[in-house]
């Protein structure tokens, strides 16, 4: 089938706002181009011998954001959308269009996501380059830097862990989560965050996800890395089919749906448990802080990165 690529250019400075814009009109992810920092990238790598020439040249002054649009859908009605919304933020913009075949975009990405270390304690390997990934000798759970290694096939799930919101959230997870956590993980997706708390010692871990794709993905990324038994998969609208109580919530998701989800979390969190949120563009954070008040809780710890927060939400007056 011919999928309509809907790409919005913009300057690479716009990015994180546009990228809230256009990911209200589908639920799996964006592909984008943003070269700006591109050798600073390439350094988490580590030492590499060849890089494509094409990557190379890419243009470090703007960015591009592909929407994906199926022939069932109107490309129009995406454009005018999300072109309505970027006029009124002041974002200049430009867009382009082509039709590309599902299997070119589902897979065209992969080239350019390599194993990374995330954190202190994990390391991230797409299932296309576990077989060179080097390992220790005790096996494939960890490398040699003594890192628990998370094999990982996002599909056409989002959370790739590539991306600073998935990035912040692992490297928060790795302070809030041990052998007696329960923990939730709302908006699972690739199940990327809900596999890592199971790999930095969690119990067990309840994944959600209104999309059922995502879920099967979920579950399949979960058999890989040996914690399938663990993470039980809901398909759901946010939390309103969980039941029960979890020392860790986590959502990495947009702040809109954070502050949705927000007034559910009085009945499923644990006394002294925390609630970590991701996806939230740096001037949409008090958003989620008024609400937080509302709802009796209290913001007691954010990281950023690239525009980009995630917060550590506790009960007021817990700890």
């Amino acid at each position: 089938m011919d999928w309509t690529d809907l790409t919005i250019v913009i300057s690479p400075a716009d990015l994180p706002s546009a990228e809230a814009i256009a990911g209200m009109c589908i639920s799996r992810g964006l592909y984008i181009e943003d070269y700006s920092n591109l050798e600073e990238d390439l350094e988490l790598f580590g030492p590499v011998e060849v890089i494509d020439e094409e990557l190379l040249n890419k243009d470090r002054n703007i960015a591009k954001i592909h929407v994906y649009v199926s022939p069932e859908e109107n490309p129009s009605e995406y454009a005018q959308f999300i072109s309505e919304r970027l006029k009124a933020e002041g974002i200049p913009f430009e867009f382009e269009s082509d039709q590309v075949k599902e299997e070119d975009w589902a897979n065209n990405w992969k080239k350019y996501f390599k194993p990374v270390n995330i954190g202190k304690m994990l390391r991230l390997v797409p299932t296309w380059e576990e077989a060179d990934d080097k390992v220790s000798p005790e096996g494939i759970e960890a490398d040699l830097e003594g890192r628990k290694r998370l094999v990982i096939d996002p599909g056409m799930a989002f959370g790739s862990g590539q991306h600073e919101t998935t990035r912040l959230c692992m490297e928060l997870l790795e302070d809030y989560v041990d052998k007696r956590t329960e923990m939730l993980d709302v908006g699972t997706g690739s199940g990327i965050l809900g596999i890592a708390g199971l790999l930095l010692g969690a119990g067990n871990v309840t994944g959600v996800d209104i999309d059922a794709l995502s879920v099967k993905i979920a579950g399949e990324n979960a058999k890989l890395n040996g914690v399938g038994d663990r993470f039980k998969l809901i398909c759901g609208d946010l939390a309103e089919d969980v039941q029960g109580r979890f020392s860790v919530i986590c959502a990495n998701i947009v702040a809109d749906i954070i502050i949705r989800l927000l007034p559910d979390t009085g009945r499923l969190l644990a006394p002294s448990g925390v609630i970590i949120v991701s996806g939230i563009i740096d001037v949409r954070l008090q958003d989620v802080l008024f609400e937080c008040e509302r709802c009796g809780l209290e913001m007691t710890r954010v990281l950023r990165e690239k525009g980009w927060c995630a917060a550590v939400l506790r009960r007021k007056g817990s700890r």
